[in-house]
């Protein structure tokens, strides 16, 4: 297989870019990784096994590529930078246990494109240094395909993944969070100085494992579960009472006995309910709505 430069060398990375004619584009978020041992705890963090396939979410450069590439794991990683594609095309030309893709992430359906690259058996990993200016809607993209990864490690703005492991109660506490925590277990493994990247964001950054949890719910009742949280948290000041009036007012009479058959107080507003309540809300609601 073909060297690489050391993708994690600020003058190296300067003058391949240089070769290329490109430079980082603040309106896609381009922030470049240049520590190789932040690059390694990230791809370390994978628990990489042979066969195990990985899909890498905005290569740009290519500093966690080149580690993932090294590790002899299967990867695809998607780029939406066409100047970025072409370079990675050519600097992995030689590695055939590397794919590389031109699209634009928040717009792929997953699960049609996992089916493309596995035989439905293999380990499906998901890797990412998420640019700051899509990091909420890519996680809501992967939701919304039912998070189909048996692990994603994404390092994303401080702010983002207090967010999405946020408990009820908490200032952070969202949509997001709930939304998250339903699919999924989350734990930040590791802070990230902004040192570590050129050009040097503003903030700071997070390394985030999420992991698969069991849904409780069918995929109509997700349907609901979805709408009732986002309309909820659209005024999280008013009760859940007052919000399902506004969501629901075919039930209007219904609404305190199905608060009270899911055990949440008609005082309750949508930061006080975790994503376990918010799933059986979401049943019981469902139910009564047929």
């Amino acid at each position: 297989m073909a060297d690489l430069p050391n993708l994690t060398s600020p003058r190296e990375l300067m003058k391949l870019l240089g070769q290329y004619g490109l430079q980082p584009h603040k309106r896609l978020g381009q922030n470049f990784l240049i520590d190789a041992n932040i690059a390694r705890k990230i791809v370390n963090s994978l628990e990489l096994e042979t066969g195990d396939l990985v899909f890498e979410v905005g290569p740009g450069a290519g500093a966690l590529t080149a580690e993932l590439a090294k590790s002899g794991a299967q990867l695809v990683a998607i780029e939406i930078d066409r100047g970025l594609y072409k370079l990675l095309c050519e600097l992995f030309e030689k590695w055939p246990n590397v794919k590389l893709l031109n699209e634009d992430v928040i717009k792929l359906n997953w699960n049609h494109i996992i089916e493309q690259y596995t035989d439905g058996h293999q380990p499906v990993k998901l890797v990412s240094n998420l640019p700051y200016v899509i990091s909420g809607p890519f996680i809501y993209a992967i939701l919304k395909c039912y998070f189909p990864f048996q692990k994603a490690i994404i390092m994303l703005q401080q702010e983002v993944a207090r967010r999405l492991i946020a408990a009820p109660g908490d200032s952070d506490y969202s949509a997001l969070s709930v939304l998250c925590q339903y699919y999924n277990d989350g734990e930040i493994l590791f802070n990230v100085s902004n040192n570590v990247f050129w050009p040097r964001p503003q903030v700071s950054s997070a390394v985030l494992k999420l992991e698969p949890r069991s849904r409780l719910l069918g995929l109509e009742e997700e349907l609901l579960l979805w709408n009732l949280v986002q309309e909820s948290f659209q005024q999280r000041r008013k009760t859940l009472l007052n919000n399902l009036n506004r969501i629901y007012p075919e039930l209007k009479e219904k609404l305190p006995g199905i608060l009270k058959e899911a055990s949440v107080k008609e005082q309750a507003r949508p930061e006080d309910l975790s994503s376990g309540q918010f799933a059986m809300l979401a049943r019981i609601t469902y139910n009564y709505l047929k």
